[in-house]
């Protein structure tokens, strides 16, 4: 791989380009990256796959993978591709997970991704109200399955939810595939929106598309204004918090 110079600034990898001039500042020498799309595929397809495959395990062994452990396996293990790939490319084929993902980000980052979790949460809520006037009320899987848990299942999963989904889903959407776009020179607002469509895809939710579709507008532009996947993250986290305390508070009341 050829190295980044201070004269290159970000050039070889729009992407990340805040952890790429701090890191170039500090005198580190960087790589241009050489992962791309097809790593951005094999997470995505592949976490897909393994989600099924894990799935169809499960219910071999009679293990629900809608209920108690099973759920968790199930609901977690794809992210062993998710954001486990995008992880292993960026060491093996790049600077590694923090500079080519933009995993660090300055406190001004921070706050505006907390910022915009609270103007996403408005923007979601809006679009609900609308989607629901249309075809009738609309939920997500995951809420209809977490209220079902009990006991330590439920603590974790409400955790996975409320944190870990974020983390794994900004590494792959706003991570990887944002950086695998960025880094074939597509406009950076079709990049916005292409990796909204596919996280709203992702999820597998027609009903709730366009609100998902709406998110991730919010959380691409984050990336885009900052550069850093972990404004994004707090972003997610924010968006991701009332459903899960909800999960947690009407699970309990059950």
């Amino acid at each position: 791989m050829n190295p980044l110079t201070p004269s290159d600034g970000a050039s070889g990898f729009p992407g990340a380009p805040w952890a790429f001039r701090r890191a170039i500042a500090r005198g580190e020498e960087l790589k241009i990256p050489t992962w791309g799309m097809g790593d951005a595929v094999i997470s995505l397809v592949g976490a897909i796959g393994l989600s099924l495959i894990v799935s169809l395990a499960l219910m071999s062994q009679k293990i629900d993978p809608e209920n108690g452990w099973g759920l968790i396996v199930a609901f977690s293990s794809p992210w062993l591709l998710l954001a486990g790939w995008p992880i292993i490319a960026t060491i093996f084929k790049g600077n590694g997970p923090k500079l080519d993902l933009g995993l660090i980000a300055p406190r001004r980052h921070l706050r505006l991704g907390f910022a915009a979790g609270i103007g996403s949460l408005a923007a979601a809520s809006l679009i609900a109200l609308i989607v629901t006037r249309f075809i009738g009320p609309v939920s997500s899987t995951a809420g209809d399955i977490g209220v079902n848990q009990t006991g330590l299942v439920l603590v974790i999963f409400v955790l996975l939810a409320l944190f870990g989904a974020p983390i794994v889903e900004e590494i792959a959407f706003r991570g990887l595939l944002y950086g695998a776009l960025a880094k074939a020179h597509i406009n950076e607002y079709l990049v916005v929106g292409i990796t909204a469509i596919v996280f709203a895809l992702f999820h597998f939710e027609p009903k709730r598309f366009v609100i998902l579709f709406a998110i991730g507008m919010i959380l691409g532009e984050v990336r885009r204004r900052t550069g850093s996947t972990s404004a994004a993250m707090v972003t997610h986290v924010v968006n991701n918090a009332p459903a899960a305390i909800y999960i947690l508070v009407t699970a309990l009341r059950n």
